[in-house]
């Protein structure tokens, strides 16, 4: 089918669809889009809940919890010991389909009935990292979030595969590092932005296989450099020795310091290493992927974000997660062994032929369920016989598109849609749609959404952060009990017995913000990452696209005068 230009039902703009995406919709037999790729992400990402955590009692324990879900949001919520555990059954909730109503409004009665899960980690987290969300095997780890497969780690979002790792985002695999962003495979790294394969350094950018450097930009294969100036070791050495970054002072002003000297070195263009015939920004060992953002190793994709586990092939408009996942399509937070998902949130593990749910862990073609474990020819959770089950399933879709859902927003629903904004669990505000396409409060409640209100400060407040020793080694024992002012959202919080000890470890400075302040500065700065601006190569004239804007960098190089001049 030739390619065809659609209208947006949301922002109004037109948007193309091409020749491959109609046969990728055919593949799976969905209709095309009626909303253009970004306002899909935007739908998508109001069910991507953001950082803040709230106490909430477990309809089932009775404990108080922490939970994603605020304490006033109309749903049952357990813990997740509760909800992982065998004393409930979500086909206790199961209902049948009514023919006479809005199959948006039963699934969303369903979700509303249905127990779900509070905090969204596993088994394994929840024992040995319960301070944490949407997270997968984590060991010993501290208000983590979007990540797998951790430990001995604490304050990021979008971790995998890391041991001994503080205050940083979006990095897989390093071990002992802190305050860096966008890191691949570094050890012992200090305030490092998208540098690899880096050793005993601090204060990086876009560095590449480097030891015992400081303060530098774009070095490969390089050993002591200071501020970019290659030096003897003796007196690399000697100028480190002069440098004392247990001062909070300190460390604040040599932050500053090198952050102006990196504005003299031309930024990498593309982050896309190892990639072949793929477009977006930040995609790793990837090929044929169009319009990836933070992903590695997919392959015949497009529309895809945040896919820290691959292996992912042949899906389209798909947020989060990843391990092994085949022909997906309008899929958020849905990962491991999974095959031919459409239109579902938080679900995983080994699924195959599943539509419209949420939290559904293992099973096969079930159709808009909530909170099932396993299972065969579930609807709204009720088991019915393979030929029952089809029969059904067409039924429903023709009456979807026959009598669609009409939105708050007067856009319509039918089959082939992701769920609908206002369904969303989360607030507009407490989401990372916020981030990404940040609206004011009145825009968002005029739209039928959530819309979080500030909570009261009630911390009993022990110490202001200019209190605090300025040097790590002044920090006495006794700073873990103190509830510390935060600078920036005057929220109380904490230093954790853990935090104090990789700091004294490092000789690195308390902080002065909370853990939320820290992690949403990362965000972001990882945020405008995610989108792509049209630009002029500075030396050759060609025009290309980077995540680099004209505001954060006035000159730029396109990527082949990038790698003549660097590399």
């Amino acid at each position: 089918m030739n390619k065809e230009t659609k209208n947006c039902q949301n922002c109004k703009k037109d948007f193309t669809i091409e020749n491959e995406d109609f046969s990728f919709y055919e593949k799976i037999k969905v209709p095309p889009p009626t909303f253009c790729p970004e306002c899909r992400l935007q739908r998508r990402l109001v069910w991507m809940s953001g950082l803040d955590l709230f106490k909430r009692k477990c309809g089932l324990c009775g404990e108080m919890k922490l939970s994603m879900y605020a304490p006033d949001a109309p749903y049952v919520v357990y813990c997740d010991r509760c909800w992982w555990s065998d004393n409930w059954d979500a086909r206790d909730f199961a209902r049948e389909y009514d023919p006479s109503q809005n199959f948006f409004k039963q699934w969303n009665d369903l979700l509303h009935e249905t127990p779900l899960l509070g905090l969204s980690i596993d088994k394994v987290t929840s024992e040995l990292s319960p301070y944490t969300n949407h997270c997968g095997n984590a060991k010993n780890c501290y208000l983590i979030y979007y990540s797998d497969q951790n430990e001995d780690s604490a304050y990021g979002f979008f971790l995998a595969r890391n041991k001994n790792v503080c205050d940083s985002s979006a990095i897989l695999e390093c071990e002992n590092c802190y305050d860096c962003r966008n890191s691949f495979r570094n050890y012992n790294v200090v305030g490092s932005v998208n540098s690899i394969n880096n050793i005993d350094s601090t204060f990086l950018q876009e560095c590449d296989n480097c030891t015992n450097c400081f303060g530098s930009a774009n070095l490969r294969n390089k050993q002591y450099v200071f501020f970019n100036e290659r030096l003897s070791e003796e007196e690399y050495q000697k100028r480190l020795s002069e440098i004392d970054l247990g001062s909070y002072k300190e460390y604040q002003a040599w932050k500053a310091k090198v952050h102006e000297h990196w504005k003299k070195f031309p930024p990498k263009p593309n982050e896309d290493d190892f990639s072949f015939n793929s477009t977006g920004s930040y995609y790793f060992h990837s090929k044929n992927c169009k319009e990836c953002y933070e992903v590695e190793y997919c392959e015949d994709s497009k529309f895809l974000m945040l896919i820290k586990t691959g292996k992912v092939q042949d899906s389209y408009d798909y947020t989060d997660w990843g391990l092994n996942a085949t022909r997906l399509y309008e899929c958020m937070t849905v990962g491991e062994n999974v095959r031919d998902v459409r239109f579902c949130h938080e679900c995983g593990f080994n699924l195959m032929d599943i539509e419209y749910s949420k939290l559904q862990t293992g099973g096969a073609h079930n159709f808009g369920c909530v909170s099932m474990k396993k299972g065969e020819y579930y609807i709204l959770n009720k088991q019915y016989s393979e030929e029952e089950y089809y029969a059904l399933r067409s039924r429903i879709i023709e009456d979807m598109n026959e009598s669609p859902y009409i939105s708050a927003a007067g856009h319509t629903y039918r089959y082939g849609e992701f769920f609908p904004p206002e369904f969303s669990p989360h607030a507009y505000n407490n989401s990372f749609a916020s981030r990404l396409f940040p609206l004011p409060g009145a825009e968002v409640v005029s739209r039928g959404l959530h819309w979080l209100k500030p909570e009261s400060k009630d911390h009993a407040i022990t110490m202001k952060a200019e209190s605090l020793p300025d040097h790590i080694k002044d920090a006495p024992e006794t700073i873990v009990k103190e509830i510390i002012e935060c600078t920036t959202c005057t929220r109380g919080f904490r230093i954790i017995p853990q935090e104090l000890q990789f700091l004294r470890k490092n000789n690195l400075p308390l902080p002065r913000r909370c853990p939320f302040c820290r992690i949403w500065e990362k965000v972001d700065e990882w945020v405008l990452n995610m989108q792509l601006h049209e630009r002029i190569c500075d030396t050759c004239g060609v025009k290309f696209r980077t995540h680099y804007s004209k505001e954060r960098t006035p000159a730029v190089l396109c990527k082949e005068c990038y790698i003549k001049e660097v590399v």
